[in-house]
């Protein structure tokens, strides 16, 4: 009774509540099709029973492969629910990247989209602990997902019983030296990254959130705050600047998350300064440096609507933050900084013997913390 008294809301119990909370508004604009969050809640729920039918229980380890779709929430709702393991793998990896990924972090079963289905053939041939295919639609390698997840009626979404300290998924970073190495994301880290969020990252009053990066990476981390503060996300498919310009007008979006490359396309689009674009309160930007002379003119050209965040795979998107306020337009050096550490972690400079730098000399970034991967 102790430890159900004080167990932890993770990501699966914030999708459930999330979803739960708002259920007749909209959550989920893709194309033409408008999604409420009983929708949503009910789609998970049909694919989380086929992936019993199948097998598929806390732990089993499961990686997406896909573009932006609506099944691909479902998946990981599904995913989340049922207490999977996770690993995405991108779009536009290559072949030796993807079996590489599949091999080391021993998956069992790949969610494909069917433009795929050939890749899908050759990973199992090269990866032998893969032994599960599950197609988003009709496809002639493996079995047809949507088609499994028709044959159920939605229950309400139950998250599982999990461990603080189990790892809900690998993501594979680069870093600079040999392969790829597979971070072990927790549930504890997970639900960390979703607190500091909600309580540190400047959200409007009216969230509509427009996603046109990957839904199974980093998207997909905008998701769950979104629709807890009784939001809506729109997905593009990809990254166009025309068209995010043209759905930011026509949605009357509020926020939207891009890394700096996507920033100066869009300030170069001779569209931006034709386009409505007075929706937008937040605009969310990581995952690398950003020019600050590029920053400043953004500032100048759209508003005091910018918010950096700096995370690691090791230590996800929350590490620290410059908030609205303090993008100073006149202090170049105070936009080329990535902010201050956030409340819920403690950060340090050290050189290499841990000790901590004095101000102004160069050091390795240290972080203690919740927030921080296992192993």
């Amino acid at each position: 009774m102790t430890d159900d008294l004080h167990k932890a809301a993770f990501l699966p119990d914030l999708l459930v509540a999330a979803l739960n909370r708002h259920p007749d508004r909209p959550a989920v604009y893709l194309g033409d099709q408008v999604l409420t969050g009983r929708e949503v809640a009910a789609q998970m729920s049909c694919y989380a029973q086929a992936y019993a039918e199948q097998g598929l229980e806390p732990g089993s380890p499961v990686s997406l492969l896909s573009p932006n779709r609506p099944e691909v929430l479902f998946a990981l709702g599904a995913n989340m629910v049922t207490g999977c393991r996770g690993g995405a793998l991108h779009p536009l990896g290559s072949l030796d990247d993807h079996a590489y990924v599949i091999n080391d972090a021993e998956i069992e079963t790949l969610v494909f989209d069917p433009s795929f289905g050939e890749r899908a053939r050759q990973l199992q041939e090269r990866c032998p602990k893969l032994t599960r295919l599950l197609s988003l639609g009709p496809c002639e390698v493996g079995d047809d997902l949507l088609a499994l997840a028709a044959k159920f009626e939605p229950r309400p979404l139950v998250a599982p019983n999990v461990d603080a300290e189990a790892v809900a998924s690998l993501a594979y970073t680069g870093g600079t030296t040999g392969k790829p190495k597979g971070v072990m994301g927790t549930y504890r880290s997970g639900a960390t990254m979703t607190m500091i969020q909600m309580a540190e990252w400047e959200w409007p009053e009216d969230t509509r959130f427009l996603i046109c990066t990957p839904l199974s990476h980093a998207g997909a981390a905008f998701f769950i705050p979104t629709l807890l503060t009784g939001g809506a996300i729109v997905v593009l498919p990809h990254f166009e600047p025309g068209l995010v310009l043209e759905t930011i007008e026509k949605y009357k979006i509020t926020a939207t998350m891009i890394v700096p490359t996507m920033l100066y396309v869009l300030l170069d689009s001779p569209k931006l300064d034709q386009t409505d674009v007075s929706s937008l309160q937040t605009v969310y930007y990581g995952a690398a440096a950003c020019s600050p002379t590029r920053l400043q003119e953004a500032i100048r050209r759209l508003g005091p609507i910018f918010f950096q965040y700096y995370g690691q795979a090791e230590c996800p998107m929350a590490i620290t933050s410059l908030k609205k306020e303090d993008h100073d337009v006149d202090d170049l050096d105070r936009l080329a900084t990535c902010g201050r550490p956030t409340p819920w972690v403690k950060v340090r400079l050290l050189d290499d013997d841990l000790n901590e730098v004095p101000r102004g000399e160069p050091g390795e970034i240290c972080v203690q913390g919740p927030l921080v991967m296992a192993g």
